[in-house]
């Protein structure tokens, strides 16, 4: 028989036990006592973070340069309300919990961090990061769910993230995100419209525009503002973006509204992908939701020039990345919609890629049409010459309604790896997977699980129709490209869509934000005209391919346009980079002009765009290129030659005076220094 517990031995355990929970409560703060602060490694960017018992926490980012300080985001509100479900007696009861209000804080947390990777793909191929973290816990007062918010302050900005700590196999649903960004109304913004619901939307394709910052999305536009947002406020340049995103959370944006400046985050629609999959994002274990990034400085260089999305994503998962070869592709659809069912049009196409050493060529949608045997014979006659095909694919399944094919192969895994497996064996070099139509949970899942299997079978990956780059090419180096751009299709459709007016303006917009969060599948060189008139120059379309950064640069046009071509412009063609080692901005402003530098090996190349209908003189500065040649190549604008270019010597530390005609550009290539 046991013996029962005496009178003194229990009050010592309920004296424990009081105890232990007084020093629990002791260690435990309120929001209203509390206030944290981290500071980048260099000092310049400085995340705060304050609570209110009722008003939950906000944050404000500030930027440090001698010693004065200027806010870029003020004081924001931030926070997310998540649901888990409660069995009793078989039911379901859902319980949510609100962490923008009534939390305690009870454990925090502080890292030195500092990271290098290399790169397969972008704007900078080696890169070291340092930064300073810290991560603050609270518990809820009602539910007692725990919140773990990590602040990450680095020296070209700033980031945090939600994220619940493990809480066993069962999911937790988001329904809702509270996060604003306070930017004020004394600020320009630059931002492009989330698509409406179409069959093809949304895609990212919209323009770009410039208004006032507070200003609503103009409702012929969009229904939100997407990422990246671009603002320029209080002396300095802001770009909001995300980065990390996993399986487990949607693609985010911005609502439509910001009264008094302050934007708020939204989720995917309820109507895209046809209704298929939930609004609600759920996840198990410990839930790490995506970074909300804030690149932040005075130099608007800095901005074009950052990598805070790849220094905030997820390491590298393929081990082995010698086979992953960015490089320039011949695309016949540009000029020819139907050519891609046609085998005689995609082999001049190959032979175009031959000609001008490029390594790709793609074979876009409908391709199964040409032949049963068009894959093959088409991969074969490419062997012969060198050059790797890709070909395109349907994303759907149910998330879109297109008819092009192949479709209802890539959304079902088991499907997915057969067809890699077979694609990979004949040959094949990549995929495009086009129209997604949506940022949903289901979606995302899709994109990363299309990138797992086809690095398994050693398959590249260009995405269109598609969302905007969040970081996945460090993650996942084999995605070469993605689309979420009004690029340069758009000027083979209706001439009622007057792309040709607003493309010159839009291209030098792109840098400054698109192109600063991964690589960006315009689609450039479009020297023939289409159904929508050109108003850019010749000058200016050479340069967009060092304008523009894209692991894979489809160039558009004919193998007339290219092969008619002056030699000493086949000369800058052949063997084009489209993955580089460095990039400095030289000049610009968004909408107005950009002068960028890009470094392959020992060779530079610089380009510069106008984006206004004007003649405009420029001093170019070269002193940011370290160990440049002084012997180059000019290609620009003439008017008395559509192909114009001519040899120069620049000494060490000289500037150079370069005019371009209106809408037009230039590019200039270094001879490599002996």
């Amino acid at each position: 028989m046991m013996n029962k517990p005496s009178l003194l031995r229990l009050t010592h355990i309920t004296i424990f036990i009081a105890m232990a929970a007084l020093s629990l409560l002791a260690n435990a703060k309120t929001l209203d006592e509390r206030q944290w602060q981290v500071k980048s490694p260099n000092g310049k960017i400085e995340i705060r973070v304050r609570g209110n018992k009722a008003l939950g926490l906000e944050y404000q980012i500030v930027h440090w340069h001698n010693e004065q300080e200027k806010v870029a985001v003020d004081w924001s509100k931030m926070g997310i309300t998540s649901r888990y479900y409660d069995v009793n007696e078989q039911q379901l009861i859902p319980i949510d919990t609100d962490f923008s209000k009534d939390l305690t804080y009870f454990r925090g947390k502080r890292i030195r961090g500092k990271q290098t990777y290399s790169m397969v793909t972008g704007k900078r191929k080696e890169n070291e990061v340092a930064y300073y973290q810290r991560s603050l816990n609270f518990k809820h007062d009602i539910t007692n769910q725990i919140l773990r918010v990590d602040f990450r302050a680095l020296d070209t900005g700033a980031a945090f993230r939600y994220v619940l700590p493990n809480n066993g196999v069962l999911h937790h649903q988001l329904r809702a995100e509270i996060t604003e960004f306070n930017i004020g109304t004394n600020a320009q913004h630059w931002g492009q419209p989330y698509d409406f619901i179409t069959m093809y939307h949304p895609s990212y394709e919209t323009e770009y525009v410039n208004v006032p910052a507070g200003t609503s999305t103009p409702e012929k536009l969009g229904t939100g503002w997407g990422f990246p947002s671009l603002f320029n406020t209080n002396g300095l340049w802001v770009l909001l973006h995300e980065s990390g995103l996993g399986k487990q959370f949607h693609g985010s944006h911005l609502q439509p509204d910001a009264p008094n400046g302050v934007y708020k985050i939204a989720g995917p629609l309820a109507e895209e992908a046809l209704g298929n999959g939930s609004i609600y994002p759920a996840g198990a274990g410990e839930w790490k939701m995506p970074w909300r990034s804030f690149a932040v400085s005075n130099d608007i260089g800095d901005i074009v020039e950052s990598n805070l999305v790849y220094d905030l994503a997820e390491p590298s998962k393929i081990d082995d990345v010698k086979w992953i070869k960015p490089g320039a592709a011949s695309w016949s659809w540009w000029s020819d919609h139907t050519s891609s069912t046609d085998i005689k049009s995609l082999k001049a196409f190959i032979v175009l890629a031959d000609k001008m050493g490029w390594p790709y060529s793609l074979v876009d949608a409908n391709w199964p049409d040409a032949s049963e045997t068009a894959m093959q014979d088409l991969v074969a006659y490419a062997k012969e010459r060198k050059v790797g095909l890709l070909f395109w694919y349907n994303s759907g399944g149910p998330n879109n309604f297109i008819p092009e094919q192949p479709r209802n192969i890539l959304h079902d895994r088991q499907s997915r790896r057969k067809e890699f497996k077979r694609i990979s064996a004949l040959g094949v070099k990549g995929i495009k997977v086009d129209f997604f139509q949506s940022d949903k949970q289901f979606v995302i899942e899709q994109y990363l699980s299309i990138l797992e299997d086809a690095a398994e079978f050693k398959l590249l990956v260009v995405f269109h129709g598609c969302t905007i780059p969040r970081g996945w090419e460090r993650t996942w180096p084999n995605l070469m490209t993605m689309e979420a751009v009004r690029g340069g299709e758009f000027y083979t459709f209706s001439e009622d869509i007057p792309y040709g007016l607003y493309a010159p303006k839009q291209n030098t917009i792109l840098p400054f934000t698109r192109n600063v969060v991964g690589s960006m599948d315009y689609t450039p060189v479009a020297y023939t005209h289409r159904q929508s008139k050109r108003y850019t120059t010749f000058a200016h379309e050479t340069a967009l391919p060092i304008i523009f950064e894209s692991g894979i640069q489809h160039l558009a046009d004919t193998p007339d346009a290219f092969l008619k071509m002056p030699e000493v412009y086949k000369d800058y063609f052949w063997k084009l980079p489209t993955s580089w080692d460095e990039t400095k901005f030289l000049a610009g402003a968004p909408g107005e002009e950009v002068i960028i530098a890009r470094r392959k090996g020992k060779k530079w190349y610089v380009a510069g765009i106008n984006g206004e209908n004007e003649a405009k003189e420029w001093k170019v500065d070269f002193s940011k290129l370290i160990n440049r040649g002084t012997e180059a190549r000019l290609y620009t604008d003439s008017e008395e030659e559509k192909y114009f270019s001519l040899k120069l010597t620049i000494p060490k530390g000289k500037k150079m005076s370069i005019t371009v005609q209106p809408f037009g550009g230039f590019v200039m290539v270094f001879k490599e220094p002996k």
